[in-house]
């Protein structure tokens, strides 16, 4: 029998690769490997990158060299569920690479990463998709088109996920998209906060603020308080807050709550529940400064609403402020004199400031380096003093004044326009104004003035009207050089700063020297311009106007064409004729270098007469030129000063003016002084003229005789024999005005003026009826008649 031969091994398939068990020590060679349509190949490789990523931002960026993002990208959408799970791993570690972002912005990668949020994914995908998504939300339009694909709201649900880091993630995640307002105004809908509200619960303290920051961004929204108070949300925070095992996420909490607190109904809710007196006991008893700081700011933002402020007052909000101001850290001192101020918008809270000894330290911050905290401080004086004389009081005792002033000068605008603001409320009470005066505020205000801020400016000048209320002042604020200033502000764009202006030189104007000033540096033609503009006049611009022309009657009658019977002419006045628009008025001694001419006269009212000085005037200014002889031979001889111009005196109106108050005034009734003065000025200027006898009564020729003689174009008013219409009327009027009988002076046109005196009729009894009924004099037809004004014959009188 033979041998029996062994069966040889059966030979591999042909078409068949022999496993290769490969190691590579190269990022380039993985990365090529995440092609390989293998997908153990792809498993391996997807976890290789992810641990090579997570060890430094170096290998990320080099990873993005190498071009691992695309088939990454590609590899999250994966059936296999390891390769889909470590391929996300690894792209939401390279998500953190400011690089690997904008790539991935280019890829629409928004969508798949979205798509791994959903329910029946891998916890990993869960946290890595999450982790990328709180990457790519950094950016705005990648917070865009999260929104819009849809991934708020898978987000929403990861915050309730058992594991930690999906949470973490989730809640960054939405932090950062609800910085957007279409993100955070959906957040309700989603019921997205019950379990932002359920992470404050978290054992981690980095889901615990995330979840803050998130709210205290949602919070923003109206509708979302409200659905945070339905969800008893406040009451939560209240709790949060008082635990002192979160002590290092109080800050974010308030931040939450101070938005809340801004809705009348939250601050009702929480103070019904006594959450607000255990708010305000917690914040006084905290030693840490940015929770004081940040408590304080809550107040400050809630008491913006009168409601709000009201309730605040009533739990003695004022009390836990007033306690903690002994801080010395800057931060908090400004945002609790803030909260003081904003609170001081109550009058009652004023009231409990002064009565708990708030002031003095609110002075002491006055003086603080740090510009924060003098602002602060600066707004809180200003409210405390508004319309409260006992504080106003305590702020002047307590040695506010100086403080106060030099805030004037201080760099930052605010404090300058608050300061000026407490001046003002100061300036009240006549004792307190002059304390303030004595300590120098004119000067500080005239530099105060130059601020180019508008709104230094229109409080700064506020300040000046307050207290250039009497000759004193007036005359060193103009001496300081302030009018200048003044009126410059007068042509501010700015409505507020021209109207505190306005309101400034109408204090101003009140001193007849002052007001002169103002009119020679332009401002009553400043003002003029103002009124006939429709935009730019108001009600202050013309008051500014009147006050500066009642000192300026010359100015007054040339631009308006009306005296009133308050408005008494005084010696060197001068009528120019009426003025044309944009025209400006010139000085007499101006007007009087001007060569003769042919056209209308100026006529003067001088009746200054150089012998009628009293005594005691002319001792005090020989005294005085003693003085001032005394002092020249001490300085270096100088060459003479030209002599001050003076306008020419009229000894023919002093000689009316004797002769009247010798006839005229002594008469008992004002009707008969009226009759007798105009009979006189008629006597002194033609006589009665016939009505139609008034084109052949020559006055012209008699007054160009007057102008050749005098070669000058003024004429005093009693060189004048041959009067018209406009010439008697001027001269009733200044005699008038001598013997104390009312009268007004009105320009019409066609050299017509007349003058309207109010006279009371006599009954039956011989009693006067009142009231006084206006009437027109005739000085030129039938001399001593009285015209009811609107009468046909006044008419008649006033127009050809």
């Amino acid at each position: 029998m033979g041998k029996k031969k062994t069966k040889e091994p059966e030979a591999p398939p042909k078409d068949e690769f022999d496993p290769l068990e490969l190691v590579s020590k190269k990022p380039h060679t993985v990365v090529l490997m995440l092609d390989s349509p293998e997908e153990n190949i792809q498993q391996l490789a997807c976890e290789a990158l992810y641990k090579f990523s997570e060890k430094c931002d170096e290998n990320r960026q080099l990873l993005l060299t190498l071009g691992a993002v695309p088939s990454l990208l590609h590899l999250i959408g994966s059936e296999d569920k390891v390769v889909k799970r470590n391929a996300t791993m690894c792209l939401g570690t390279l998500s953190q690479n400011l690089s690997v972002r904008r790539e991935l912005r280019k890829s629409s990668c928004i969508q798949p990463l979205v798509a791994l949020l959903g329910p029946d994914e891998d916890v990993l995908c869960h946290e890595f998709a999450s982790l990328a998504l709180a990457s790519m939300s950094a950016d705005f339009t990648s917070k865009v088109e999260i929104f819009e694909q849809g991934g708020l709201e898978p987000l929403i649900k990861l915050l309730s996920s058992p594991d930690c880091d999906v949470q973490k993630n989730a809640v960054e995640s939405i932090c950062l998209l609800v910085q957007d307002y279409h993100s955070r105004s959906a957040i309700t809908e989603l019921n997205g906060l019950q379990p932002l509200l359920a992470l404050l619960g978290s054992e981690y303290s980095i889901i615990q603020q995330l979840a803050l920051e998130s709210l205290s961004q949602i919070t923003l929204d109206a509708d979302n308080r409200n659905a945070l108070r339905d969800l008893e949300g406040l009451e939560k925070l209240v709790d949060f807050i008082g635990n002192k095992e979160f002590e290092d996420l109080h800050v974010p909490a308030l931040q939450v709550l101070s938005n809340c607190l801004q809705d009348v109904e939250s601050m009702q809710l929480i103070q019904t529940s006594g959450g607000l007196q255990k708010l305000l006991a917690f914040v006084a008893e905290s030693q840490i400064p940015d929770v004081q700081q940040h408590a304080a700011k809550a107040i400050s933002l809630a008491a913006k609403n009168g409601d709000n402020r009201k309730i605040l007052h009533e739990q003695e909000c004022e009390k836990t402020i007033i306690s903690l101001l002994s801080s010395d850290v800057p931060g908090v001192q400004s945002s609790l004199a803030l909260a003081l101020a904003v609170m001081s918008e109550n009058l009652s809270s004023r009231d409990m400031i002064g009565k708990l000894e708030g002031i003095p330290p609110i002075i002491a911050l006055l003086s603080n380096e740090n510009p924060e905290v003098r602002e602060s401080a600066s707004l809180a004086v200003a409210n405390i003093t508004t319309a409260n004389p006992t504080n106003c009081n305590e702020m002047v005792e307590k040695g506010g004044i100086e403080p106060i002033i030099m805030m004037l000068m201080d760099t930052k605008p605010l404090v300058q326009a608050n300061a000026a603001v407490c001046l003002t409320n100061l300036a009240a009470d006549e004792s307190w104004r002059s304390e303030v005066q004595q300590h120098g505020v004119v000067p500080a205000l005239v530099q105060a003035l130059k601020s180019n801020s508008t709104i230094v400016q229109s409080k700064v000048a506020m300040a000046v009207a307050a207290y250039v209320c009497d000759a004193e002042s007036r005359s060193e604020f103009r001496t300081e050089g302030g009018l200048p200033r003044l009126v410059e502000l007068l042509q501010s764009n700015n409505d507020e700063v021209r109207r505190s202006a306005s309101w400034a030189v109408l204090q101003c104007g009140n001193d007849s020297a002052t007001a002169a000033e103002i009119c020679k540096l332009g401002g009553l033609d400043v003002l003029f311009e103002i009124s006939q503009s429709a935009t730019r006049q108001s009600s202050f611009t013309q008051v500014a106007m009147e006050c500066l022309l009642d000192s300026n009657l010359p100015a007054k009658y040339a631009t308006t064409g009306s005296l009133s019977a308050n408005n008494i002419i005084q010696d060197g006045f001068y009528d120019i004729g009426p003025m044309r628009q944009g025209e400006k008025i010139m000085p007499l001694e101006d007007l009087s270098k001007q060569p003769v001419n042919e056209h209308r006269p100026i006529l003067l009212v001088n009746a200054k007469n150089p012998d009628s000085k009293s005594r005691m005037m002319r001792e005090r200014e020989e005294m005085k030129a003693k003085e001032a002889e005394a002092a020249a031979e001490s300085q270096p001889p100088q060459e003479d000063a030209s002599p001050s111009w003076e306008p020419p005196i009229d000894p023919i109106l002093i000689g009316y003016i004797e002769e009247v108050r010798d006839t005229i005034q002594p008469l008992v009734s004002t009707r008969d002084q009226v009759t007798a003065l105009a009979r006189f000025v008629s006597d002194q200027m033609g006589g009665a003229v016939q009505r139609d006898a008034l084109t052949s009564f020559s006055y012209e020729l008699p007054i160009s005789q007057l102008k050749t003689e005098l070669q000058s174009n003024i004429i005093p008013i009693g060189k004048i024999k041959t009067g018209l219409y406009y010439h008697r009327a001027l001269l009733f009027k200044a005699l008038a005005d001598q013997i104390a009988v009312s009268c007004s002076l009105v320009r019409g046109e066609y050299n017509r003026a007349w003058n309207e005196v109010m006279l009371c009729n006599n009954a039956q009894d011989g009693q006067p009826q009142f009231p006084p009924q206006p009437y027109i004099v005739d000085l030129m037809h039938e001399p001593g008649r009285l015209m009811r004004s609107n009468s046909s014959e006044a008419s008649a009188y006033q127009r050809l």
